[in-house]
């Protein structure tokens, strides 16, 4: 089969190229892969700036269809169309994975870093992270529920947002897109997101044909002023900061309201970041780190895939074949569009 590999460490060193189809055991399954989306992972890895065993074939975001399975597999069947967590290895015994939290797990191995991956023409999966995919959900809509099954874990499962919150999405990349989509199910009174004049051809054009209620561009418009004229003066109820970036932390403690929470989901790339202690303190901030997902947040972003409260069609703005993988990581390298999706060649040419 045709995969793309990442043959060893250092810059780059990814080639597309033949090698054997994976061989499954008694405990796992053959799927064909459909879909396979590119995550910010998948670039650090290119750049050499992500833990990862070469070689290995890249990608953790894929659906597909089981087209083989081994003999001690009894919740799926030949023909299911499936997608996948990627915390396939965990050592099963420490604290985390014994609480229910093996994406926590310090020995976990994922596709992609850990285990041969989902860009190619199959991938061989443990059945224990499994989950069907309704027929109303696009393969192409189905690789990207692994990023918003992230989302959905901390935006409802950690940060527990509340019917009524007036929600500040800081970043309109994909995460926050889907995030502010999160939030309107959950039933946000208003959604602001926030953006760059970076965004403004692509992103927060998508955030208005979502409809979110407000799209600012915060190097032109000030935030504050926003929240603060639709919330009585108390500030936002819920931040979901999906940028990593430090001032737009420090702009969501200013904004929210007293005993307000701040999700935070955006990587800033960096060992520290400068954030406002005092004042988060002072208006008894809950900060909340939400890192991967669990088992009930895929089941829980399929159910709102499959009942049409959840678009991720809107966040995917380009479908490409597999062999063009380089194409498509130098555009998400230089942040066009927003998510990506590669298609094995056969599947794409059909």
């Amino acid at each position: 089969m045709k995969a793309v590999v990442k043959e060893k460490k250092g810059y780059d060193n990814i080639n597309y190229k033949e090698v054997p189809d994976p061989a499954i055991n008694d405990d796992e399954v053959l799927i064909k892969v459909m879909a396979a989306g590119i995550c910010g992972s998948d670039l650090h890895i290119f750049h050499d700036v992500f833990p990862y065993w070469p070689p290995v074939i890249l990608g953790h975001e894929f659906a597909g269809v089981i087209v083989e399975k081994g003999r001690n597999i009894t919740r799926f069947e030949v023909g299911d169309r499936v997608t996948s967590e990627p915390q396939q290895k965990v050592c099963g015994v420490c604290r985390f994975c014994r609480a229910g939290k093996p994406h926590l797990c310090a020995f976990k191995r994922s596709p992609g870093w850990g285990i041969d991956g989902a860009m190619a023409e199959y991938i061989k999966i443990s059945d224990c992270k499994l989950h069907k995919i309704p027929d109303n959900i696009s393969f192409v809509e189905g690789a990207a529920i692994e990023p918003a099954s992230t989302v959905t874990h901390a935006v409802i499962e950690r940060g527990n947002i509340k019917v009524n919150d007036f929600v500040v999405v800081t970043g309109a990349g994909a995460i926050g897109l889907i995030a502010a989509q999160v939030a309107r199910a959950c039933g946000a009174r208003k959604i602001a997101i926030t953006g760059l004049d970076i965004d403004e051809e692509y992103r927060l054009k998508v955030a208005r044909e979502l409809k979110i209620d407000f799209v600012l561009n915060v190097q032109k418009e000030k935030l504050t002023d926003v929240v603060m004229n639709n919330t009585e003066g108390y500030g936002a109820d819920f931040v979901a900061e999906c940028s990593g970036s430090e001032s737009a932390v420090n702009d969501a403690i200013e904004i929210l309201a007293k005993s307000g929470k701040l999700v935070g989901l955006g990587l800033s790339g960096k060992e520290t970041i400068n954030i406002k202690w005092d004042k988060a303190v002072q208006k008894e901030i809950e900060i909340i780190p939400s890192m991967s997902s669990t088992f009930s947040s895929w089941e829980h972003t399929i159910s709102l895939l499959s009942e049409n409260k959840l678009d991720l069609g809107k966040v995917i703005s380009d479908v490409m074949p597999l062999s063009e993988y380089r194409k498509a990581f130098e555009k998400v390298d230089k942040k066009q569009g927003l998510k990506i999706v590669l298609v094995p060649d056969k599947e794409y040419n059909k």
